[in-house]
This record gives C-alpha cells, sequence and structure tokens, in this order.
C-alpha cells in the first residue's frame, strides 16, 4: 500500500490543521471539490496502465476516491458488484492487479454420455498475466499520481476556502 506520511510535509501539516479547524460546511466544500477534482485524472491514469480488457473492467471502471477531513483514498476493484461474465470485481482485483501462475492446473470429475466418469484438468489461470509484485495498473499509477494529489489536495483547500470567505 502506498501512503504518504503528513509530518514529512509542512503544508500537507498546515491543510490538515485548516481542514480540521474550519466550519463544517467548508469542510464538506472542501472534500466535495478535491473528490471532483482527483476522481476523474485517477481513472484516467488506471485507464492507461491497464492495458487488458479485463483489467478495465476489474481495476479502470472500479475506480473511486474517498476524501475525509484527514485523507484521500485511492480505491480500484472493490466493488461487489457481478461483473458481465458472473465474476465480483473484489474476487478478481489481486490476481488482476498483480497476476498469478498462469500454469495452475485444477482437475475435476466430468461424467460422460455413456455415465462413465472421467477427470478433466484444465489450467483456470490463463487469462491472467505472469506475477507481478508491484502491480500492473493501479499500483504503478498511485505513484505516479500521488505526489500531484497531495499537492492538488492544498491547492484545492486554499482555493476552496478563498472562496468561501470571498463570498462572505
Amino acid at each position: 500500500m502506498l501512503r504518504i506520511d503528513i509530518n514529512s510535509s509542512r503544508e500537507l501539516q498546515a491543510t490538515v490543521l485548516a481542514i480540521r479547524q474550519s466550519e463544517r460546511t467548508i469542510q464538506a466544500e472542501i472534500r466535495k471539490q478535491t473528490r471532483g477534482s482527483i476522481l476523474p485524472e485517477w481513472q484516467k491514469g488506471i485507464r492507461e496502465h491497464a492495458s487488458t480488457r479485463l483489467e478495465h473492467r476489474v481495476l479502470a471502471d472500479t475506480a473511486r476516491v474517498t476524501v475525509s477531513n484527514q485523507n484521500v483514498t485511492l480505491k480500484a476493484g472493490g466493488l461487489q458488484r457481478k461483473l458481465s461474465g458472473g465474476g465480483r470485481a473484489v474476487e478478481l482485483y489481486a490476481p488482476t492487479e498483480f497476476g498469478t501462475d498462469r500454469e495452475h492446473r485444477s482437475t475435476y470429475s466430468a461424467t460422460s454420455r455413456q455415465g462413465r466418469r472421467y477427470d478433466v484438468t484444465r489450467r483456470t489461470r490463463r487469462q491472467f498475466r505472469p506475477l507481478n509484485r508491484r502491480g500492473y495498473a493501479v499500483y504503478p499509477t498511485a505513484a505516479d499520481l500521488i505526489p500531484r494529489f497531495a499537492s492538488l489536495w492544498v491547492q484545492t483547500t486554499v482555493r476552496t476556502m478563498h472562496e468561501i470567505f470571498e463570498r462572505r
């Protein structure tokens, strides 16, 4: 998991402190503006890194952003709804993002038309990419965009507070 330590940045510390000490309506507006500016970039970044149709369906189409007063959380692949093939994004996230052992064999029993039972062996993980601990779409996107999102969060907070105080 990739995280930003706000203790290493005075700007991020000031941002969190300013958000916490502002009124609830201002906090809600900052969260709304931050989410609106980060979500399209997050989805676009994952779409650029995703190369297979499965990655687009499981990772890019399920990309979400949640914003609180303390942090911004980037998510992908966490939805419970079924995809067109019947699988769920939350179940397919790990093998889609990090790959899997493509040579894994699965054996099950089948029955012929004559009633005889026999074993069938299949490679059931061929649709996934080979193992990659660094990830294929979400983690490279997060590594590229987190510094930009931190800067954007600070800028959005300052701009939103300025606009609200100008209206008053």
